[in-house]
C-alpha cells in the first residue's frame, strides 16, 4: 500500500488527469434531483398535495425525536464494524472516533455513488492516521464492503419472502432483485479476485481507473485473513443488518410521526427494496429512485398516498440531508488530519 497517499478523494492519485466538466461532474445529481421532482410531482397530484402538507405541518415531535435517535445508532453500530475488524488484527481505536469517521464516510458515499465504496480510500487512511496498522485499516475496508453487500443481499430474500407471500411478486421486485444481485456479485468477485491475486497481475489499465484505482490497489494489498475468518464476517453482517433495521425503524417512526402505521414487515421490504433500487442507479444518494420506488412499494402495501410521501420524504431527510451537515464539518477535520 502507498504510504505516500493521503488525500480524501481517490481520484486524487491520479494528478495528470484532466478535471472533469461541470456538466459531468453533477450530472447524476442533476437527473436524481429531476427524478425527484417529478416523484414528488406526480406524488402530489395523485394524492391530496393539502393532505400532504397538513401531515408533515402536524408531525408528531417525539416520534421525530425518535428516528433521529435511530439515525444516530446507525454511525454507532457503523463504527462498531471497524472496531471489531480492528481488534481482531491487534489495533484499536475508541468506538467514539470510529463513529465519527462513520459519519464522514457515510456522508461522502451519499456524494460518489460507487457501491458502498465512495469514502473507500478516506476509511482507510483515516485509520491509518489513528494509529491503525495498513493491514488492519485495509482489512476493515475489506470487511466493510462485504458484510454491507452480504446483509443487503440477506435483506433481499426476506423482503422477496415477504412480498411473494403478501400478494405475489412485481416485476420490477423482481427486475431489481436480479440486477443488484449481479451488481452485488460483481463487486464481491472482484474484491476475492483482487486479495487472492498478485500485485503484478492487475492489469495497468484497472490501476489507472479514475476514482477507483487507488481503492484496487488498496484492496489488492490486504491480508488474506480479511476474508478467511468466517466469525468476523458474520459478526460484521450482523451489525450492518441491525442498521437496516434501525433504517426501517426511523421509516415506521416517520409514518407514525403523521398518525400512520404499517407492519413492520412490510415496512422491512419497501425500505430494503427501495434501498437496493437507489443503489443500483448510481445516481449520488439514490436521488430519485430512493423516493420513487419507496412510493412505489408503499402503495403496493397499501399505505396511502400522501402518507407514504411524507414518510419517504422525511425518512430521506434524517438519512440524506440532515447528516451532511455535521457529515461535511467532520470530513473538513478528517481532510485537515490526513494531509501531510
Amino acid at each position: 500500500m502507498n504510504a505516500n497517499v493521503t488525500t480524501l478523494d481517490p481520484a486524487a492519485c491520479e494528478p495528470t488527469e484532466k478535471p472533469k466538466g461541470n456538466w459531468r461532474r453533477y450530472s447524476g445529481l442533476m437527473i436524481g434531483l429531476l427524478v425527484l421532482g417529478v416523484v414528488i410531482y406526480l406524488g402530489l397530484h395523485l394524492g391530496e398535495a393539502r393532505q400532504f402538507v397538513e401531515l408533515v405541518r402536524h408531525a408528531n415531535p417525539l416520534w421525530l425525536l425518535a428516528g433521529a435517535g435511530y439515525q444516530a445508532l446507525t454511525y454507532v453500530i457503523n463504527g462498531a464494524v471497524w472496531y471489531v475488524t480492528l481488534k481482531h488484527f491487534g489495533s484499536r481505536v475508541s468506538l467514539r472516533k470510529l463513529t465519527s469517521l462513520s459519519l464522514a464516510k457515510l456522508s461522502m458515499e451519499k456524494m460518489i455513488p460507487a457501491g458502498g465504496l465512495g469514502g473507500s480510500m478516506m476509511l482507510v487512511r483515516s485509520l491509518e492516521s489513528k494509529g491503525a496498522s495498513e493491514d488492519a485499516a485495509s482489512a476493515s475496508l475489506i470487511v466493510d464492503a462485504i458484510s454491507l453487500q452480504s446483509s443487503r443481499a440477506l435483506s433481499i430474500v426476506i423482503s422477496v419472502a415477504i412480498l411473494w407471500a403478501y400478494n405475489g411478486l412485481h416485476y420490477m421486485v423482481i427486475v431489481v432483485s436480479l440486477v443488484f444481485a449481479l451488481f452485488s456479485a460483481a463487486i464481491l468477485g472482484a474484491i476475492f479476485w483482487l486479495i487472492y491475486t498478485n500485485n503484478r497481475n492487475i492489469p495497468r489499465w484497472m490501476r489507472g481507473l479514475p476514482g477507483i484505482g487507488a481503492v484496487i490497489e488498496c484492496v489488492a494489498d490486504a491480508p488474506p485473513a480479511s476474508v478467511e475468518n468466517k466469525t468476523l464476517l458474520w459478526k460484521a453482517t450482523a451489525l450492518k443488518f441491525v442498521m437496516l433495521l434501525l433504517q426501517v425503524a426511523t421509516l415506521d417512526a416517520m409514518l407514525r410521526s403523521i398518525g400512520y402505521s404499517a407492519r413492520l414487515d412490510h415496512l422491512f421490504a419497501s425500505f430494503s427494496m427501495s434501498s437496493v433500487a437507489s443503489i443500483i442507479t448510481l445516481i449520488p444518494g439514490g436521488i430519485g429512485a430512493f423516493e420513487g420506488f419507496s412510493l412505489l412499494m408503499l402503495g403496493m402495501l397499501k399505505v396511502p398516498i400522501a402518507a407514504g410521501l411524507a414518510a419517504t420524504l422525511m425518512l430521506r431527510a434524517f438519512i440524506l440531508w440532515l447528516p451532511m451537515i455535521p457529515g461535511f464539518f467532520v470530513l473538513r477535520h478528517e481532510s485537515k488530519h490526513l494531509v501531510e
